[in-house]
């Protein structure tokens, strides 16, 4: 299996005119939750940022893609997408319990990704970055356990484990 790095990187020679297609014809209502989640994660930090809503999931991207980033042949990210019917962009979309825990996840995802466009492709520092996020989050709930981002802190600490694994997996033997 491929690890999400080069899943990112066919994505970015494959995937584009699919995913530009899709951000185009994306609903108010996503484009508003996309607008709550950017609110949450600083929209004065990421607002600017070149982030686009797409329906469909390039051909060889994980199932379990929630937003990925497209690179140039240099290496730098030129256009993050989030994905819209991703199980925790959906969540975030419907009024219920869960919802304020999916948007401060959805809002994480944008800080991941806003790390690719910053610098580059490395997974492990695009997590760092989300998980310091969500203890920020977690540390600013008035001094009170705030729930939503223990939870996502524990998801997004095993999928940074679960893609780590990957590329160590995919790297080729040392000399």
């Amino acid at each position: 299996m491929r690890s999400v790095v080069w899943l990112v990187l066919v994505v970015g020679a494959c995937g584009v005119s699919s995913s530009i297609r899709a951000a185009e014809s994306t609903s108010a209502q996503d484009r508003a939750v996309l607008d709550g989640a950017l609110r949450l994660a600083g929209r004065h930090l990421y607002g600017h940022l070149p982030l686009e809503l797409a329906s469909e999931l390039p051909p060889r991207l994980s199932l379990g893609a929630e937003a990925w980033t497209v690179f140039d042949e240099k290496g730098r990210g030129t256009r993050a997408f989030v994905y819209t019917n991703s199980r925790t962009f959906r969540c975030a979309s419907v009024p219920g319990r869960d919802q304020a825990r999916c948007q401060l996840k959805l809002a994480s995802v944008i800080v991941h990704e806003a790390w690719h466009l910053q610098h580059g492709r490395d997974e492990g520092g695009a997590y760092d970055a989300q998980l310091i996020f969500l203890q920020m989050t977690e540390a600013w709930a008035t001094f009170q356990l705030n729930r939503a981002a223990a939870v996502t802190l524990n998801e997004v600490r095993r999928a940074k484990a679960r893609t780590l694994s990957l590329e160590v997996l995919d790297a080729p033997p040392a000399p």
